[in-house]
């Protein structure tokens, strides 16, 4: 039966974290079936944690548009695309109906996706053959590998993986010099904010955290944030605010480059995101800062990572915001830097001694 697979597709419409959690499906998979092929499909801009990815063979990207029929000629296109391929296994790892319409439009021979809490009449779970069981409150990597355990597969990879280029190793290199440091001292990677409020931590804190990393540690701090406005003001007002030598990168990087950054990086120290499961995945010390998700289904994946939160009633109430409205958090932007300070100090003991035994 093995040998019969020949084409192999896995769906994940997420978003960055989420694809980077999907790498140990991959890797998995090409251990079980390695004479196959393996697709992915995945959201526009997240392809980018695949690149160079020795497991995946081919990337599919779901791009959306505005206009309907633009959008309609699009998703004609792609499902004629994957339809072409003749896929023997799909592995539907997203949990929604876009991503089960596509297992099924891919016309995949056997069609893996999550079987739901309860059984409806007309569900999406008819567009699958398998259904497979989940327990409640697994980490998300361990939800995503249930399907290969499904398959009875006896290779079941559990640690993510990324990777990247000298090149994008380079160009790092060329912005730390731009900005009168060396890709070579000891620094961490600070990410506190992202375009969704309800995951912002606060100014004062960060630029505390800052000088205390700087000034205990000898770390340069390094900022990190996506592009949008936002963002962008909230990191340049950490580095204003800070008393030590900050690096506000916040919005300069491609995501390639972020990658060759964190890797390079002693600490990683952020909120619940993307660049939080690629710190973890690069085997970087995390301190993850969690405001209301739940670290047991999102925290960093590995040993070693530390997850600080508040032991508030209500936390984590798993809400987008106090009011559910995707606004502020609370229990996120009330975090203290004397909260996070000895997960720091944790975690830099533990790099000191590592660096010791090396030297």
């Amino acid at each position: 039966m093995k040998k019969e697979i020949k084409e192999i597709l896995v769906i994940k419409l997420r978003y960055l974290g989420d694809v980077v959690l999907t790498t140990p499906v991959f890797e998995s998979l090409r251990q079980f079936y390695p004479q196959a092929s393996i697709t992915a499909l995945v959201n526009k801009g997240t392809e980018t944690m695949l690149v160079k990815n020795p497991n995946v063979d081919r990337i599919f990207v779901l791009e959306r548009d505005k206009n309907h029929i633009a959008d309609l000629k699009k998703q004609l296109s792609l499902i004629a695309k994957l339809r072409k391929l003749r896929f023997d296994l799909a592995l539907e790892l997203t949990n929604n109906d876009r991503g089960a319409a596509y297992s099924f439009l891919s016309a995949a021979k056997r069609r893996l996706g999550y079987r739901p809490k309860r059984i409806k009449i007309l569900d999406r779970h008819l567009l699958f053959t398998d259904l497979v069981k989940t327990k409640k409150g697994l980490h998300i990597v361990d939800r995503h590998l249930e399907m290969i355990r499904h398959l009875k597969s006896d290779s079941i990879m559990t640690a993510p993986a990324l990777f990247w280029s000298k090149e994008e190793e380079l160009m790092c290199r060329k912005i730390f010099e731009k900005e009168g440091a060396s890709f070579d001292e000891q620094f961490a990677v600070i990410h506190p904010t992202l375009h969704a409020k309800y995951r912002k931590w606060n100014i004062v804190d960060c630029s505390l955290l800052c000088d205390y990393l700087f000034n205990r540690w000898k770390v340069r701090p390094i900022l990190i944030c996506g592009p949008t406005a936002e963002e962008m003001d909230f990191t340049k007002q950490v580095s204003l605010k800070a008393n030590s030598p900050v690096i506000n990168l916040g919005g300069q990087l491609t995501l390639r480059q972020l990658i060759a950054l964190i890797a390079n990086a002693i600490l990683y120290v952020g909120i619940d995101s993307g660049p939080m499961h690629i710190a973890a995945a690069l085997k970087i010390p995390v301190v993850a800062i969690f405001g209301p998700q739940e670290p047991r289904r999102w925290g960093p994946w590995g040993e070693g990572h530390m997850v600080v939160q508040k032991s508030w009633e209500c936390v984590p109430c798993r809400k987008k915001g106090c009011d559910d409205k995707g606004t502020t958090s609370l229990c996120l932007e009330k975090l203290t830097v004397e909260e996070v300070i000895p997960a720091i100090d944790l975690q830099m003991r533990k790099i000191e001694s590592v660096n010791n035994l090396e030297a």
